[in-house]
């Protein structure tokens, strides 16, 4: 991993001179994608997988109308505060940004492997547009040490969607220019006078750019939310796919979701020395909400209905292997556990040694585990 330095800040500043260098194209969704080339000869599920598949759709279904629900606060609550900045306001409009953030971290299981390979690609820009972990704030607004960074203040440059959509990730793959770490470095710009308040003089143009720049960011980052949830409206997406594909899918869904989201990011072995750079939410803290929130779709998968077990547990009664419904619930509640008993903004807050080692251990075993679902599907073609 990197670590943020002042070097960091300054390249991410240069990248702001070359605009016009990136395409300023939306990424494409996958129905506008050239026709998908055939699914690869997958073998057969060892155990009918349509039951699990019927799930895991209905499970995205319901977490992207709780994101919905909890993301349609932020907008109006970003313009209140922008109609009229005061403590009051941007601290609403804060909490507005933890609950949509948390909604999409959960619903976020749903948003990343395509419903065929030749929508990956849009697929894959579209979660960049949402979110960047980890991200320089010094690339979207100014810093103590830097107090003139930022796109914010590169008033050379016009604040379009064109020109945010060239900047974001030109240079510097932590360098974003819209999506969640906006919204949250502007939103968390707390000394109202400085960064909020215009007074009709020479320093106007800053704040009024930030305004614009926050309006902007935060209707294209719920523009974004809806177009994620909306991939799962289409019945004719996910669910006519053949077996192999959705069991592709789901698997693969899982095992990126806990090794690269939260063992290989949040829990790697330098991240209590240095949490900025691996923290879910750097800025606007609570980081142990959101990182808990990554473990939400695979707990809604092994919740039992109110009559009989869930489709995870029956599948994986029938394959027979060495991970079983008891086994992976017994490991995600360990986990869920160890996450808990973490400082309230994990990584940052010097979690106690021996408590973040429990957590290190509990989320490399759930990944473990969900890592050998997914062995057998592992083709040259699934790679």
């Amino acid at each position: 991993m990197r670590h943020v330095t002042p070097a960091h800040v300054l390249l991410a500043l240069l990248s702001l001179v070359l605009l016009g260098c990136s395409s300023s194209n939306e990424p494409a969704t996958e129905a506008e994608t050239p026709a998908a080339r055939p699914e690869q000869a997958e073998p057969e599920p060892v155990v009918p997988f349509a039951g699990l598949a019927r799930a895991f759709q209905a499970r995205a279904d319901t977490a992207g109308e709780v994101m919905q629900a909890a993301c349609q606060p932020l907008g109006s609550a970003v313009q209140a505060f922008l109609d009229n900045p005061g403590t009051d306001l941007q601290s609403d409009a804060q909490s507005a940004w933890h609950a949509c953030y948390e909604g999409w971290q959960a619903f976020s299981l749903f948003h990343r492997v395509a419903f065929n390979p030749a929508a990956q690609e849009a697929l894959d820009r579209s979660r960049r547009l949402i979110n960047v972990r980890p991200f320089l704030p010094g690339y979207v607004d100014a810093l103590p040490d830097y107090p003139y960074s930022g796109l914010v203040h590169e008033t050379g440059m016009d604040l379009t969607l064109n020109n945010l959509l060239e900047q974001h990730q030109l240079m510097d793959l932590e360098s974003p220019a819209l999506g969640f770490p906006v919204v949250e470095t502007l939103l968390w710009q707390a000394d109202l006078d400085t960064y909020w308040l215009t007074s009709g003089e020479g320093g106007d143009l800053t704040i009024t750019r930030r305004h614009q720049y926050l309006s902007l960011a935060t209707e294209h980052l719920l523009q974004q939310l809806e177009q994620a949830r909306q991939r799962w409206s289409d019945q004719t997406g996910f669910t006519a796919l053949p077996e192999p594909a959705q069991q592709r899918i789901v698997l693969t869904s899982l095992d990126q979701q806990i090794r690269q989201d939260l063992l290989e990011l949040a829990f790697a072995d330098d991240a209590p020395q240095e949490p900025d750079w691996h923290h879910p939410s750097v800025v606007a803290g609570q980081g142990q909400r959101h990182l808990l929130a990554r473990l939400a779709g695979l707990e809604a998968l092994l919740e039992s209905p109110d009559e009989g077990i869930s489709a995870l547990a029956s599948w994986l009664e029938r394959l027979g292997g060495p991970v079983t419904a008891e086994t992976l619930g017994d490991q995600l509640t360990t986990a869920v556990d160890a996450l808990n008993a973490l400082p309230e903004n994990a990584p940052a807050g010097n979690p106690d040694a021996a408590a973040w080692q429990q957590a290190v251990t509990a989320v490399t075993g759930l990944a473990d585990q969900i890592s050998q679902l997914r062995a057998p599907l592992v083709t040259e073609d699934s790679q």
